[in-house]
C-alpha cells in the first residue's frame, strides 16, 4: 500500500470510527446524568402494559426495549433470564415492558404493536415470545415473517387475530403512548431499565442486580 492509498484508508476510517461515537449513544444501555434524573422525578404508570411476576412485590422494574434492538437481543439472553430467575420466579420483583421505538421508525412501531397484540391475546405467550423475537430480529423487518415466527412458537395464539390487531394498528397505539413516556424521562435508547421509576445506568446484570438489591433493602413507603 503506498502513501496516498494509506491516508485514504486511514480517513475513511476516522469517518467510520466518528460514525460509531455519533449513533451508539443513541442505542446505548447507559442513559446520560439528565435521563437518571427526569426518570427519578417521574411516576410510571404499568397499567396496559405487558408485565410478569406478584403484582404486589415490592419492586417493580421496567425494560424499555426494541424487538429490532441488537443490545436488547444482548440484555434479553444474557441478562433478563437471570433478573427472572432470581427475583420474578421468587416474588420479589414484578417486571413490566414498555415498547421504545430506537431502530427503524418504519417497522420498530410495527414490530412493537405486533408485541402488543399477543399480549392482548396471552400475557404468558407475550413473555414465552419475548426472547424468541429478539433471537431472531432480523427476520422481523418482514411483518409477514413476524406473525408467522409468533404463532410457530405460540401455537396457542389466533393468527387470524392478531393479523387483523397488526393491520388495524391497534397495538402500534400502546407503542406511541409508550414512546412518549420514554421521551418524557429522558431515556436516550434501548435497553432502558427502571427499578422503582428509577432509571439503571448499568444494565450488565452486576448493575441491575446491585439496584434491585438496594431498592428491595430500602425501607417500606406508607
Amino acid at each position: 500500500m503506498n502513501a496516498r492509498q494509506l491516508t485514504l484508508a486511514t480517513i475513511v476510517v476516522a469517518v467510520v470510527v466518528l460514525a460509531a461515537i455519533l449513533v451508539v449513544p443513541r442505542l446505548t444501555s447507559k442513559g446520560s446524568a439528565a435521563a437518571t434524573a427526569a426518570a427519578s422525578s417521574t411516576a410510571l404508570s404499568y397499567e396496559g402494559q405487558p408485565s410478569i411476576g406478584n403484582s404486589d412485590a415490592p419492586v417493580t422494574v421496567a425494560l424499555f426495549e426494541d424487538f429490532l434492538c441488537p443490545h436488547c437481543a444482548e440484555f434479553s439472553d444474557q441478562v433478563w433470564p437471570q433478573i427472572k430467575r432470581t427475583f420474578v420466579d421468587t416474588g420479589k420483583v414484578r417486571a413490566v415492558f414498555f415498547y421504545f421505538p430506537v431502530i427503524s421508525q418504519t417497522q420498530s412501531p410495527v414490530i412493537g404493536g405486533m408485541g402488543q397484540c399477543i399480549y392482548l391475546q396471552s400475557d404468558t405467550a407475550f413473555w414465552n415470545l419475548e426472547q424468541i423475537l429478539m433471537r431472531t430480529q432480523t427476520q422481523l423487518f418482514n411483518t409477514s415473517k413476524a406473525i408467522d415466527i409468533a404463532t410457530q412458537y405460540a401455537p396457542s395464539l389466533d393468527k387470524q387475530k392478531l393479523q387483523k390487531c397488526v393491520d388495524a394498528g391497534t397495538g402500534v397505539k400502546t407503542v406511541d403512548k409508550d414512546n412518549g413516556i420514554a421521551l418524557g424521562l429522558g431515556l436516550q435508547g434501548t435497553p432502558s431499565v427502571l427499578v422503582n421509576g428509577k432509571q439503571v445506568t448499568d444494565t450488565s446484570w452486576t448493575g441491575v442486580k446491585q439496584a434491585i438489591d438496594t431498592a428491595l433493602a430500602a425501607p417500606a413507603k406508607n
